[in-house]
């Protein structure tokens, strides 16, 4: 009975052994799996970190690159602009009218580089461009140039002038041998200045005082004249307002109440242009009335003169019959109370065309006589004709005598 006993205690002992390792085994299992669990985690965090922060600096840069890309195209955008200015102001110039010009005041021509010879001068604007280049027969190193007493320099690129004046380019070369050239040179006359125009307009004008007095229809005449001390005048344009550009050949006339404000173009043989010129309005004799056709203030005259014929003494009357002797001495006066008389103008016995009254009429034939006479006043306003019908007695009385007896 007691052997039984122990048996069963060494039973359970070894059963409460095994149990009791069995669950520290569990435990350990248990965390080591925590652990193991844990250390997933956190690594899946820091994976998840690190992808997201791979991420965020990819999308950082990707705004980056984004952003100069954005730049560069602004960038690359401004610098076409400013090239598109640049060429419409400069390169895109035509040589006519439509050109920028450097200043409003003077509107001188930019325009394309153009040369002009006269066989013995060579005439070039501030856009031409000299380039030097040399020919060898083994090997060519340099070329050196100067201009006009300036210092000496190696040739690198196309250079130009742009003093106004005559210069001179001398030149020569050098090869790899140490050869040297025959010094060369040429002489240019730079011209950046663009002709001086004048438009002299001409009409029958009267000053009266400060008023200047037209007619209602009224002819104008225009002559343009331009001058370019330097390279010389190539071409002058007109145009009124409205209608295309002409070649100016001659003096022309235009028909108006005021003078006719017109474009006119000059340009030199350089492709210096301008639009500017001054304006000159004369009168048939010469006399300046104006230096701007702004500043001249017109006054229409409509009204013709008024022309009387008179007699040195009364007349005689017979019977509604005017008579005169051959004393008798005429006179014609006309009056004009706005551009002035310019001319009076008579015929008599209605012989020949009028002529220029210069002074005193007189008959010296018997009977019916007439005066006709007109006066223009200065803007070309002709009068009616005033007539003057006389009878002219120049035959003396018969006497005779009769004897009376009664």
């Amino acid at each position: 009975m007691k052997k039984v006993s122990i048996l069963a205690l060494f039973i359970f002992t070894a059963f409460i052994l095994i149990s009791g390792a069995a669950i520290s085994q569990e435990a350990v299992t248990t965390d080591d799996k925590a652990a193991t669990t844990t250390e997933d985690k956190a690594a899946v965090t820091t994976d998840d970190k690190a992808a997201a922060t791979t991420e965020e600096k990819a999308a950082v840069k990707t705004e980056e690159e984004t952003a100069a890309k954005t730049e560069e195209k602004a960038a690359a955008k401004t610098d076409d602009a400013v090239t598109s200015e640049h060429l419409t102001k400069e390169d895109t110039a035509t040589e006519h009218a439509e050109k920028v010009y450097e200043k409003a005041d003077v509107q001188l021509l930019k325009g394309q580089p153009k040369t002009f010879t006269d066989g013995y001068n060579t005439y070039v604007n501030d856009k031409v461009r000299f380039e030097l280049f040399d020919i060898d027969n083994v090997m060519k190193d340099s070329v050196m140039y100067k201009i006009d007493t300036k210092e000496e320099q190696k040739y690198v690129e196309p250079f130009t002038l742009s003093d106004e004046g005559s210069h001179v380019i001398s030149y020569y070369s050098v090869d790899k041998m140490g050869n040297r050239e025959a010094l060369k040179s040429i002489n240019v006359i730079v011209d950046k200045t663009a002709p001086e125009t004048l438009v002299t307009i001409t009409a029958p004008f009267s000053k009266n005082g400060e008023n200047i007095y037209a007619s209602e229809t009224f002819t104008y005449n225009y002559t343009i004249s331009s001058k370019d001390n330097i390279s010389g005048v190539a071409a002058v344009t007109y145009a009124v307002k409205g209608e295309d550009h002409k070649q100016y050949v001659k003096p022309f006339s235009l028909n108006s109440i005021a003078p006719v404000v017109m474009e006119v173009t000059s340009e030199d043989k350089v492709g210096n242009l301008t639009k500017k010129y001054t304006t000159k309005v004369v009168d048939e004799n010469g006399v300046v009335l104006a230096d701007n056709v702004a500043d001249l203030k017109i006054i229409v005259d409509k009204t013709p003169p008024v022309v009387e014929i008179k007699a040195d003494k009364p007349f005689f009357m017979k019977d509604k019959l005017t008579v005169a002797s051959r004393d008798f001495k005429y006179t014609i006066a006309a009056t004009d109370t706005e551009s002035g008389i310019k001319a009076i103008y008579y015929r008599m016995d209605n012989k020949s065309e009028f002529i220029l009254y210069t002074g005193e009429l007189q008959f010296n034939s018997n009977g019916m006589h007439k005066i006709e006479a007109i006066a223009r006043d200065a803007v070309g306003n002709t009068s009616k004709t005033t007539t003057l019908d006389v009878f002219v007695d120049i035959i003396p009385a018969d006497t005779n005598i009769k004897l009376i007896t009664e």
